[in-house]
C-alpha cells in the first residue's frame, strides 16, 4: 500500500465518477470536511446504540437492528471519502483538517467495536474491549511512523477498512442466522479475528517503520 506523507489512505472509489460527483455537490452546498469527518461520530453513535438495544431488550428487532448497523458502517466509510475529497480536490482543507481526519475515527472505532461484544456476550465483552484499543494503537502506530520516517503506514492486515469489511461481512451472516441462534457466536468469531489481526498489524507497522530509511523500505 502506497504510504501517503500528508496522512490521506489510498482509496480506489476516490477516482470514480460517482465519488467525484457527489463530492462536488457536497463542496457547492457548503458543507465543510470536517462537518463531514463528525458525522462518522454520528453513524457510529447510531450504530452502537442499535446493537446495545438488542441486549437491553429482548423484544428489540434484530434484523432490522443488524442491517441497519451494516448501513452506519458502510455510511462512516462514505465519510471517511468524502471528507477528503472535499477538503483536497474541493480546495477546504483547513489548518484543523488532520486533527478532525484522525480523531473521530478513534471514536467511531470504539462505538463500532465494542458493541459488538455485549452482543457475543460473555468474554465476548473483553474481547470487544481489548478490538477497540488495539484499533485505537493501529493509528497511533500510524503516527509514531509518520513522525520517524514521514510516511503513514496504512497497512494491515486489519486496518481500518478491514475491520468494517469483516464486521459487515459478520453481521451479514449474524442476520442470516438469527433464526438459527448463532447470530452471537458470529460475533464472537469475528471479534476473535479482529484482535488477532490488530496484532499483527501492529507488528507489522512496527517492522516497517523500524526498517525504513530516507522514506524507502529496506
Amino acid at each position: 500500500m502506497k504510504n501517503e506523507v500528508d496522512g490521506r489512505r489510498e482509496i480506489a472509489s476516490r477516482n470514480t465518477v460517482w465519488a467525484t460527483i457527489i463530492a462536488r455537490k457536497l463542496t457547492r452546498w457548503g458543507i465543510t470536511p470536517n462537518q463531514i469527518s463528525m458525522m462518522s461520530i454520528f453513524f457510529a453513535m447510531v450504530g452502537c446504540l442499535l446493537l446495545i438495544g438488542t441486549v437491553i431488550d429482548p423484544g428489540f428487532n434484530k434484523y432490522v437492528a443488524y442491517i441497519l448497523f451494516i448501513v452506519c458502517m458502510q455510511s462512516r466509510l462514505l465519510c471517511n471519502l468524502f471528507d477528503g475529497m472535499v477538503a483536497i480536490e474541493g480546495g477546504k482543507k483547513s489548518a484543523n483538517g488532520d486533527l478532525y481526519n484522525d480523531m473521530p475515527d478513534r471514536f467511531a472505532d470504539a462505538l463500532f467495536i465494542i458493541p459488538v461484544g455485549y452482543v457475543a456476550g460473555g468474554f465476548g465483552i473483553e474481547l470487544g474491549w481489548l478490538a477497540a484499543l488495539l484499533a485505537v494503537m493501529t493509528a497511533y502506530f500510524r503516527w509514531i511512523g509518520a513522525y520517524k520516517t514521514h510516511q503513514h503506514f496504512f497497512n494491515g492486515p486489519m486496518a481500518k477498512q478491514h475491520r468494517m469489511a469483516l464486521l459487515t461481512l459478520a453481521f451479514v451472516v449474524a442476520t442470516c442466522t438469527i433464526h438459527a441462534g448463532y447470530d452471537r457466536m458470529v460475533c464472537l468469531i469475528a471479534l476473535i479475528i479482529i484482535n488477532v489481526g490488530l496484532v499483527a498489524t501492529l507488528i507489522h507497522r512496527l517492522y516497517l517503520m523500524s526498517h525504513t530509511t530516507n522514506n524507502e523500505i529496506k
